[in-house]
């Protein structure tokens, strides 16, 4: 059911746009616009907006194992996003986006799975230095997460972001900014795309908080430089629904997880903290997040893990990341010289990444271990929202439980993905 409805939403969403477009004949004293904006025309009366969005992001993917019997090369849909955003008055704003799956096939009613499911989707009001949220959002996750898939530097997020299960879910939070500057915290339940079944039963629950502080943020024409620090901490717990697993997959990689917590030692509940730092001076950057977790199975075992990566940017073009202060996150890249208008070449950067997740200790499993990588990326932006992205990571897989063979995977994906 719960597909169905996004699906006929899906439907709505085109004749929304018209609809708006039209509101002046049907009304004599109202006159709409239409304003160039972030990629598409914005539709606006008086106080009201209104935005169709949407991304795309297609890959091409390679593998190779050394133990493990995988070598293959794939093309594929990585994301398909389309949406709306906009305001009802000044302050009464929204934001959905239907991710499209052409991959997943009939849509499975047990599961929730299936070839339409919801990303961001949240009403909000905005005061002038203050928001609440609700909806399904992320507003309190780490600084990875609150990148968008668009603005990361590599095709595919770290480990530990991947691990821990960041991401959205459907809940409350309450958001204060400054220019350098944002608290937020939140109370999520489950996230929307799950079965909407077994109404008898709690579904998991989880608060989470997150602050982050720009000391230095200076742009002028000829000079960038920034400073970012962040805290963020969530504790959660199961309910009726299925117990914590942390499984990273090979960093960038869309195959087997040789390095997981097994499901007969799940987490019932966890504890995780997290810490990030990031810098930019001129065209050089960084970015580096540390993340600890407690938890605890149902049969009372404690465990530890932690992972962190650290990340290294060259624009070759000079053009730096772009940097929300009053979000704590980064946005797209703009190329000062667009591809076609004067001999531009758009923008161009380098990229490189370390990537370590420690699970030797979440259980008794024979797939407990440690998983390091190294990445390099080549990236290009011919023109705002088009990107080109080339990724090549080698991860080692180290598994500690007694007699476990170990293995390396070696990942290369090419993207192309453009948002409107």
């Amino acid at each position: 059911m719960k597909n169905v409805l996004s699906k006929a939403a899906l439907a709505a969403l085109a004749a929304a746009g018209g609809m708006a477009a039209t509101a002046g004949a049907a009304y004599a004293q109202s006159t709409p616009t239409i304003q160039p904006m972030s990629g598409a025309p914005e539709i606006r009366d008086g106080q009201q907006r209104f935005k169709v969005r949407g991304r795309f992001q297609y890959d091409i993917y390679s593998n190779d194992w050394d133990t493990l019997n995988e070598h293959g090369s794939r093309s594929y849909v990585r994301r398909a996003f389309l949406g709306a955003q906009g305001r009802l008055t000044d302050h009464w704003r929204y934001k959905i986006d239907f991710v499209l799956n052409p991959g997943a096939g009939v849509d499975d009613a047990t599961t929730g799975d299936g070839a339409v499911a919801v990303d961001d989707a949240y009403l909000e009001y905005a005061g002038d230095f203050y928001s609440f949220v609700i909806g399904e959002n992320n507003m309190t996750s780490p600084l990875e997460d609150r990148t968008s898939s668009l603005d990361i530097p590599f095709v595919e997020r770290s480990s530990i972001i991947n691990a821990y299960g960041y991401g959205r879910a459907a809940g409350v939070a309450f958001l204060m900014t400054g220019s350098n500057w944002m608290g937020a915290v939140g109370v999520y339940g489950d996230s929307l795309n799950n079965s909407d079944s077994n109404f008898a039963n709690d579904e998991q629950a989880s608060i989470s908080g997150r602050f982050t502080w720009a000391p230095i943020f200076e742009s002028s024409p000829d000079s960038y430089r920034l400073l970012h620090l962040g805290v963020s901490a969530r504790q959660r717990y199961n309910g009726d629904d299925a117990t914590f697993r942390y499984r990273p997959r090979p960093l960038n990689g869309r195959g087997s997880r040789w390095i997981e917590s097994s499901s007969a030692n799940a987490m019932e509940s966890d504890t995780s903290i997290g810490f990030e730092a990031a810098g930019q001076w001129n065209a050089f950057g960084f970015t580096a997040e540390y993340i600890t977790s407690t938890g605890e199975t149902p049969t009372g075992i404690e465990t530890e893990s932690d992972g962190y990566y650290v990340d290294l940017t060259w624009s070759l073009t000079g053009e730096p990341r772009a940097y929300r202060g009053n979000q704590g996150s980064f946005g797209p890249v703009v190329p000062l010289r667009p591809m076609g208008e004067g001999g531009g070449l758009g923008h161009w950067d380098v990229i490189a990444r370390y990537d370590f997740i420690d699970l030797s200790d979440v259980d008794a499993g024979a797939s407990r271990g440690e998983q390091s990588a190294i990445a390099v990326g080549l990236n290009w932006v011919p023109v705002d929202h088009v990107r080109f992205m080339l990724n090549y990571a080698t991860t080692d897989l180290d598994r500690t439980a007694p007699g476990a063979v170990d293995d390396t995977a070696n990942v290369i994906t090419l993207r192309t993905q453009f948002d409107f």
